[in-house]
């Protein structure tokens, strides 16, 4: 493939040009592929880069080369299909990322068996009301709560950072459950934490009547819903990435941009893929407790 427009400017801020994204997720591929592979995909374009017009793209156009998969699926309202690109490889990345590609978004499960998910991925957004470090800070209360609340019912999350705002919890499963069951299971989690907590969490999806609560966002857990996967670029000032951390870590990070793409690589190759289960083989994730028999499935 021919790429194109190497030098024009995508994060004005911090001088990164077209060539150095495309660096990044050459050198960035090892790691996230796998959380890519078998996963229709939609596209957050910025063609022009960050402070130019930007879009979403799910619909793969004519123009794909024959050689990048994708996979067709019905959409939610059922009156067409809509063919999704696939990421196998480092030429099939590459090729996305050339168009201005910026992140990619995943779906929850995989193409063989779209019905049940392989990941459980929790948004914990902080407060539109607050700012900066504030903001930050309730984000990691709210995540050491979930995780709590998760252990003791014998899940163990994982965390990363979304590279905007908040956190975003992770957890593999074994694929015996569909998204209705997994959202009664994650429903009952998320109930007992805010009633901990009822003045500082919320699940309430519209931002003004949230105020200066965190949201806790499960409605991602349904069929054609999409997560943004560890390592992918956000459209941020200082071209930030999604980064999966320890917990303890949380405490030395101000925000949840602390990560972007000029440190992302040198720090997995001190720490590997933290987020390498969610990576894994389809199936063999945590086994969520629910009755197929009294829950409704989709």
């Amino acid at each position: 493939m021919t790429l194109t427009h190497l030098e024009r400017v995508y994060f004005p801020q911090v001088g990164i040009v077209k060539a150095e994204v495309l660096q990044y997720y050459l050198e960035v591929a090892p790691y996230l592929i796998p959380h890519l592979r078998d996963r229709p995909l939609s596209l957050e374009r910025y063609p022009e880069g960050v402070e130019g017009p930007s879009f979403y793209q799910k619909d793969a156009p004519t123009y794909f080369p024959d050689w990048l998969r994708v996979t067709s699926i019905a959409a939610a309202h059922r009156a067409k299909t809509v063919r999704h690109p696939l990421v196998d490889d480092s030429g099939g990345l590459l090729y996305l990322v050339n168009l201005g590609t910026l992140t990619l978004h995943t779906t929850l499960a995989r193409i063989d068996d779209l019905d049940h998910p392989d990941i459980l991925v929790l948004d914990i957004d902080p407060p539109a009301v607050l700012s900066g470090a504030d903001a930050f800070r309730r984000s990691i209360e709210a995540a050491r709560l979930l995780r709590d609340e998760m252990r003791a019912a014998g899940l163990d999350p994982l965390v990363k950072t979304s590279g905007k705002r908040g956190l975003h919890l992770g957890l593999p499963l074994d694929r015996r459950l569909t998204y209705a069951q997994v959202r009664e299971v994650l429903g009952e989690i998320l109930a007992a934490v805010i009633a901990r907590a009822p003045d500082r969490l919320t699940r309430e999806a519209r931002k003004e009547r949230r105020g200066d609560r965190v949201y806790l966002d499960a409605l991602r857990m349904a069929p054609g819903a999409t997560v943004v996967p560890p390592y992918v670029v956000r459209a941020t000032d200082n071209a930030a990435v999604s980064m999966p951390v320890e917990w303890d870590e949380l405490d030395t990070l101000e925000h949840a941009g602390a990560f972007t793409i000029r440190d992302a690589l040198p720090r997995l190759e001190r720490t590997g893929d933290l987020w390498a289960s969610l990576a894994g083989a389809a199936g063999s994730g945590n086994r969520m407790e629910g009755d197929s028999q009294e829950l409704d499935s989709e």
